[in-house]
């Protein structure tokens, strides 16, 4: 029997999860239509053994694949290769779901022919034991829409949110870059180019753990690993340049304004280096970039500009004429809102 969804599970060293994780995975409604790939990305610790036990107890649904470390990225990639399931979704090996919605997820794909399927998520805080839920738009549900006139409606959402038709990720060679953080940008943004149709379903299926004190997004975290957040933008900007020429200009637009916050993002890093002389440097080599690879053309500096002075009181980009695709989108006053929390949370 052919497989309705693959689900891979990026697991490094996660033997404190596993068991968590899997039981919200495995349902009788949907065992025989599901595929769970549990990759270990090179696990020091028990995560195999573990992910072994769940094999052996269901072998028809569950594999578990063992690698070197590489990161993130590795996993994701060994996930599409390996893939048999005509859809693909990514759950971190430390994350879970809420079944009955995976349940009603699967239902749909069973039933549906699309490329994209975007579900809200929630946000589980460790501290408080708090659930937000995150990705509500308001968008008709259940209805599979032209993905280039829908767009704008959805932007490009975090990785919790996305399930991929996959053929697209293996027709068109989709890969992420491995031994590197951040690449969960580059896995919803590859594909968009190849998307045609989408459909946003109501009900959240991804419940995001958050507040652990281990994910890569906290601000020190993201100033020592500020060389790879740059490595990424730029390996952004390289897809960008090259997309085909079929691509939807609201695909290309929205695809600018997340290159945008890459930018911006990248800019509050460099603030946030500690030493004055290092902190000056890294912020003119990247300034020098922008400028070289004309990023004004296309992405709103000025809008940026004005964020970075509410935030650090530095006019970082020189006053010019700017060409924007992104001004006066809601995106930036969300953006805006998100740097100055982070500034202001640096402060304390």
């Amino acid at each position: 029997m052919s497989k309705v969804l693959t689900i891979t599970v990026p697991s490094y060293n996660t033997e404190k999860y596993i068991d968590e994780c899997m039981p919200f995975l495995i349902d009788n409604r949907i065992v025989e239509d599901i595929e769970i790939i549990i990759v270990s990305d090179g696990s020091r610790d028990r995560t195999v053994e573990l992910a072994n036990k769940w094999q052996t107890r269901y072998p028809q649904s569950i594999r578990v694949i063992e690698k070197e470390n590489g990161g993130h990225g590795s996993t994701i990639n060994r996930g599409i290769l390996e893939a048999t399931g005509k859809y693909f979704k990514v759950i971190d090996g430390d994350d879970w779901v809420k079944t009955d919605n995976l349940v009603k997820l699967v239902d749909f794909l069973k039933n549906n022919d699309v490329d994209l399927i975007n579900n809200p998520y929630f946000e589980h805080d460790e501290v408080t034991n708090e659930e937000t839920l995150m990705m509500k738009l308001n968008i008709k549900s259940n209805f599979i829409n032209d993905y280039g006139s829908i767009i704008e409606n959805i932007k490009i959402p975090p990785m919790h949110t996305v399930t991929y038709r996959t053929k697209i990720l293996k027709d068109n060679n989709i890969r992420i870059d491995e031994k590197m953080f951040y690449v969960d940008v580059e896995y919803i943004t590859f594909p968009l180019p190849f998307v045609k149709t989408q459909v946003y379903l109501d009900f959240p299926v991804y419940v995001y753990r958050v507040n652990s004190g281990t994910q890569s997004m906290t601000i020190g975290n993201m100033v020592k690993n500020r060389a790879m957040h740059l490595a990424m933008l730029k390996h952004e900007l390289e897809f960008i340049k090259i997309l085909p020429s079929t691509t939807a200009f609201s695909v290309k637009k929205v695809l600018y304004q997340r290159f945008s916050e890459l930018v911006l993002a990248q800019y509050v890093i460099d603030l946030s280096i500690p030493n004055k002389k290092q902190r000056e440097r890294e912020i003119k080599e990247f300034t020098d970039f922008l400028k070289a690879e004309r990023i004004d053309k296309n992405v709103n500096m000025l809008m940026i500009s004005k964020i970075l002075v509410k935030t650090s009181g530095k006019i970082i980009f020189p006053a010019v004429k700017f060409r924007s695709l992104v001004q006066n989108n809601n995106t930036w006053r969300n953006v805006e809102r998100q740097v100055l929390n982070v500034v202001k949370r640096m402060k304390k």
